[in-house]
């Protein structure tokens, strides 16, 4: 009478639609409750469902037919045990996105389904007002671009963003940073980012940092000699306070902001989230766009405040 338990959830999910499945869901109920009382089950539906199985086997597949009447049992049983099994992962993973926000637990990354139904959107960010962060040409317009330079996404923006730029000098960048705990160096890379603006070369080394995935401490001092910047004032900026106050003034100022992925841009009132093509850029400084998540991607924070 396995089966009966697991036909129980489906025909009575099914049953909400239509009203064929809730008489047989009121029979998985009864045998349901019948085994539970350990009286014998009277409606004969798990042979039923059997031979429903069966028939619909045994016209393309004689063999598995056979197999499966020889093994109904062993295999209702396990399929009934995986299905209770499947029920108490989603039920753990509900609290956990209850609690952290995720699936998985805290500190996670890992793919969450329930982020397609309940997953925030650019409506839940608030903009992030320019006027802080370095800024790239002189026009009038300001895009601000919140990015990680571990972040894989914020990289593949850039080509596009660039074509954009260079396409339309009455806009300037500014750039935020949201260090990203799960990526690795995600810190100190925006500390290196920021050393360099001391000496008059933010981007250069932004552009550095997207050009080489390696942020280790020794190939970010590379990157610094590379750009005429002294080994030992280098460093010695990357172990001060002073660097790590100012990575952490962007990185709170973007959990303020409800940021929940890398790159989000800030362009002409519109919030974009992901990389985004020159066109998505351009339509949102004629206007022509709304807040919109890429479905390209994007880096999740998972910042823990």
């Amino acid at each position: 009478m396995v089966l009966c338990f697991v036909a129980l959830f489906v025909f009575a999910v099914l049953g909400i639609f239509s009203a064929k499945y809730r008489t047989l869901a009121k029979e998985a109920f009864d045998c349901v409750l019948r085994t539970a009382t350990l009286r014998p089950c009277e409606s004969k539906l798990d042979e039923r469902l059997k031979a429903t199985l069966l028939a619909k086997i045994l016209p393309h597949s004689p063999s598995t037919a056979r197999f499966l009447n020889k093994n109904y049992q062993a295999m209702s049983i396990l399929f009934t045990l995986l299905f209770f099994s499947s029920m108490a992962y989603s039920i753990y993973s509900t609290y956990n996105y209850a609690v952290y926000g995720n699936c998985n637990g805290p500190q996670s990354t890992g793919f969450c389904a329930f982020d397609l139904v309940f997953g925030k959107k650019p409506s839940d960010i608030i903009p992030i007002a320019p006027g802080v962060g370095p800024t790239l040409g002189n026009g009038s317009v300001v895009l601000v671009e919140v990015g990680c330079y571990s972040c894989p996404y914020t990289r593949a923006a850039q080509p596009f963003l660039k074509q954009f730029l260079a396409k339309h000098p009455e806009v300037k960048l500014e750039f935020r940073v949201l260090p990203l705990p799960n990526h690795e160096n995600s810190f100190i890379s925006a500390q290196a980012a920021f050393c360099a603006e001391e000496k008059g070369k933010f981007w250069e080394m932004h552009d550095e940092l997207f050009a080489d995935k390696v942020h280790s401490r020794a190939n970010l001092g590379k990157m610094a000699g590379k750009l005429g910047m002294g080994s030992t004032e280098f460093f010695a900026c990357l172990d001060s306070e002073r660097s790590k106050q100012r990575v952490e003034q962007d990185k709170q100022a973007g959990i303020a902001a409800n940021i929940f992925g890398t790159p989000t841009f800030f362009l002409n009132g519109v919030i974009l989230v992901g990389p985004q093509t020159s066109t998505q850029f351009e339509n949102a400084l004629a206007g022509k766009a709304t807040n919109s998540t890429e479905s390209g991607g994007f880096c999740p924070p998972e910042i823990q405040e």
